[in-house]
Order: structure tokens, then sequence, then C-alpha cells
């Protein structure tokens, strides 16, 4: 039995790359899932991976209905006889979250909870807080007496397996007395495979670091050297991995606090890139993502609980979101020393001051110790103008589309239907001969389409590679607006969202 007191680095998964050739042509199912099942599993990944930790399998017993997994139509059964039945919380105002991370099995350590936040949203405005708790946190656990708060999940699931996040979110109630309404685990390979899976996410990087010492989980205790630079980074699952695990940077970034932090940047990353159009409008790519999520995630909320829940995540905006760090700075906790042992206690030798901010966790401001400001999202440097044509014969495919686009900062000046309504793959028409070409290069991830430019444009740009290249500029006789424009965007089958399809 492993000692829940060890805690040793985790092997990251590899790497998973999709080529667009390798994906299986997208079938058509004899069951749909509807845009807000969709946006349930993405609300559960995005907690999930917010959590950096993966375990078993969608358990779907509430706190209600304790030992009953639903089964996916007993699940819809239940939606749609619920009525106006709320989800934990929302009679409040507020809807609690613990989201753990831990090792998973086969590792050393492998329950411990190498992460742990509180989530915190408020329906009535979308607000949302978070709050990260340090691991080495002493608290009282009960049969276990004072340890460290992440040997929680680690003692309950010793004595009874998949007891963890409920004994956790106890001991959370306790000491920020909030009560917490739902519960998500997901571990490292996990995390991993979901930011693959996505395609990768764009993280700020507040300030350039460099670790010497990151492990390479090898058994032998083999280090290497990873750096960051400040600024807008894409990261695979394996980079991302690395940004959070690290706990030796240079200028800053070498404590458990500062990681904690860049957790929370990536957690509102993932929340970025699921509901971006390339994931959206990309069925291949949403068939991963479900599957990935429904194979690793452990949760308590039911789907009909996630349908409830993801009515408000497209609501969510970077400025409503206020993020916390519990730390040794802040005049909170202190460092301390128990027999022999490095751990953290609270100032007031209680946790009122430590529940006083849970309770002020959507009000918090810059001048607040444990605040970090959320980056607000890359912007289009240059306003972009594109028209929509629908290639498909699927309706409403173009209006659709262009709420998602404006929504992102492009202007559409035009929306209608193509003269061919049977095109397969969408395609971007680069008509400033590659003039805009980091704006294209936003678009082409977007809509995970082809991009067709002029001979001038492929040796003007580098920020896109085009899959097709014209002596003269492309789309110009397609172009239906009367205004200037600098892309013409055809929507083909493969750019269909489930919602869009019968």
């Amino acid at each position: 039995m492993q000692d829940p007191d060890k805690l040793d680095f985790l092997k990251p998964h590899e790497e998973i790359v999709f080529s667009r050739t390798e994906l299986p042509a997208p079938t058509t199912p004899k069951r749909r899932l509807s845009v807000k099942i969709k946006l349930a599993f993405f609300g559960l990944a995005i907690l999930a991976t917010g959590g950096f930790l993966l375990s078993y399998g969608i358990t779907s017993s509430s706190p209600s209905e304790p030992g009953d997994n639903l089964s996916f139509i007993t699940s819809l059964k239940r939606l749609v006889v619920s009525g106006d039945k709320t989800i934990a919380g929302e009679d409040t105002d507020r809807i609690n979250f613990l989201l753990l991370g831990v090792g998973g099995s086969g590792h050393s350590g492998p329950e411990l909870s190498d992460t742990i936040i509180l989530a915190s949203l408020q329906p009535s405005t979308t607000e949302v807080g978070m709050i990260s708790v340090p691991r080495d946190l002493n608290v009282n656990i009960p049969n276990y007496g004072f340890r460290k708060i992440n040997n929680v999940n680690a003692f309950a699931e010793m004595d009874n397996p998949g007891t963890g996040p409920a004994a956790t979110a106890e001991v959370i109630k306790e000491i920020l007395g909030q009560e917490i309404n739902y519960t998500v685990k997901v571990d490292f390979g996990g995390f991993e495979d979901i930011i693959n899976d996505l395609g990768g996410i764009d993280v700020y990087v507040e300030r350039s670091f460099t670790d010497t010492t990151y492990p390479l989980d090898d058994a032998l205790g083999s280090v290497q050297t990873v750096s960051f630079t400040q600024g807008w980074t894409h990261m695979d699952g394996a980079t991302a991995l690395k940004f959070a695990r690290s706990r030796h940077g240079s200028n800053g970034e070498g404590s458990d606090f500062a990681r904690a932090a860049r957790q929370q940047k990536m957690l509102l990353a993932v929340k970025d890139k699921t509901l971006s159009l390339g994931v959206l409008l990309n069925p291949a790519k949403l068939n991963r993502i479900l599957g990935t999520v429904q194979d690793n995630v452990k949760t308590n909320l039911t789907l009909w609980e996630m349908l409830r829940f993801a009515k408000y995540i497209p609501e969510i905006s970077t400025d409503k979101i206020a993020m916390h760090v519990l730390d040794n700075r802040g005049g909170l906790l202190y460092d301390a020393n128990i027999n022999g042992a490095y751990v953290l206690l609270p100032y007031e030798e209680d946790w009122s001051e430590l529940q006083a901010l849970a309770q002020d966790i959507f009000t918090s401001t810059p001048n607040d110790p444990s605040f970090t400001q959320a980056e607000p999202a890359p912007a289009l440097s240059r306003q972009t103008t594109v028209e929509i044509q629908n290639g498909t014969n699927t309706t409403g495919l173009a209006s659709q589309t262009a709420q998602l686009l404006e929504g992102s900062g492009f202007t559409v000046a035009t929306v209608g239907n193509a003269l061919n309504r049977d095109s397969t793959k969408t395609i971007i028409y680069d008509l400033t001969d590659g003039v805009k070409d980091e704006e294209l290069a936003v678009l082409k991830e977007y809509l995970s389409a082809e991009v067709y430019m002029s001979t001038k444009g492929y040796l003007a740009a580098s920020a896109v590679v085009p899959d097709e290249v014209l002596s003269t500029t492309p789309g110009l006789n397609l172009v239906t607006s009367p205004s200037d424009i600098d892309f013409l965007i055809i929507l083909g089958q493969d750019s269909m969202s489930y919602a869009s399809r019968p």
C-alpha cells in the first residue's frame, strides 16, 4: 500500500497527435447530441481540467441520490420530467464546485490532491470566483488527526474507495464555510488528453521563467530544463502539463502558490477553447473530446444537472472571473514546521478570515492580496470583415456561424447561400493577398477550414500555410457583398454543429 504522504511526480502521457487525414469520416449516428449536451460535457471538461486530475469514468450519483448510477437514457428521462427543477445552489444564487487534481493509478501517492480549487458560479450575474487551496494547509482529518489537506482524498480512498471527493468536500466546507454542491476529479493523463483533443490551448504567460529541475519521471530522479516566455503561448497537452506542474521556476515562479495561479489561467484557457468555433463546429473534434471526458471524468453531477449548468457557460466572460490563491504572502496563512514537516497555518488560529474571503469571492478587488487578475483573451489587431455563404442544405448554418464570429471580434458584412449547396469542405478565400495572415490563421483554427490564397499572398504570409495556391486572388467572382471584405467563407458539411443537424 502506498504511503499517502509520499508524493512523486507523475509521468505525463505521450502526446496524442491527430492529422486530418487520420480521422475517420463523420458518420450519421442513430442518436445525435444536442448543443446543450455538448456544452454540458464541455462544462464538465472545463471543470475537470481545472482540477488537473481524471479518474475512472462518469459517476452519476448526486448527493441527494447516493449510489444511484444513472444510465444515459435514465438521465435523459429525468431531464424531461424535471420541469423547473433547479440544480443545487441555484436557489441561493451560488453553485460551488470542488475541483481536485490527483496523480492517478499506477503512480506513487496516486490519490494525493496535488490541486484543490473551490470554483463558485453566481447564476444571476454569471460571475465566477476561484480559490486555490494549498496542499500543505494543515487541517484536522477525521480519524487521522492534523495532517496536510492533500491527504484527505488519499485517506478516504484507502478506507472506502470512491469517497475521496466527498470527504475532501467536507473538510473544505469546514475551513471555507461553503457548502460544496458538486465535485469533479481528473488526473494528469486525462488533463493532457483533453488539451490535445481540443487542439491545444492559448495561455498568457505572465512572466518568463526557467525551471532547471523539472522531473523526467524515469524512476532515477532525472530532471530536464523547461522554459516559458512572457506573452501568449499556444500549448499542446505535454507543454500545458509542464506549465501546470513546474514548481522550481525562476523569476518568482518557484512556489506552489505561483503554480496554483498558473493552473487557474489554464482553466480559463480551456473554457475559451471549448467554446471556440474550431471546437463547436468540428464534429470529429467533438467526438474525441466527449469520449475523453466520458471515459475519464469522475463527478457527482448527473447528466440533467450538467445540461442545466451548461446554459451558464457561454455567458461567462473573463472580466467576470475573480481568481484567488491562498498563500503565505497575504496575511492569511503562515509557514510552520510540525514534526519536521512543512505546513501552512491560519494566522488567526481559526478559519474565520478564509471563510470571509470565500464568502466575498465574487466581489474581491486587486487590492486583495490573494487576488490574481485574469488576462483578457488576445484581441484581433485589426478590424476584419468577412462574408459567409452557406454551402450546405442546413438552414441557418451561416447565421449561426456569423453570431459566433461576431462574438469573437470579426465583422460579418453579408450572410447568404452559396451557388453550390453540396460543399464538403469549409473553405476560406483570402482576398487580402496575405496582408491579414494572423487574422486568417485565427479563422482557419476556429473553423478547421481549408485556405485558398494567391501566389502573392502565399509569399507574403508567415502565420498560415494555405491548402491551395492560385496565380490570382481566389474567390473574387463568388463575392456578393457590396462592401470591401477581407475573407470569403463558404461553409461545408464538415462545419455543421450538432445543433444544426436534423
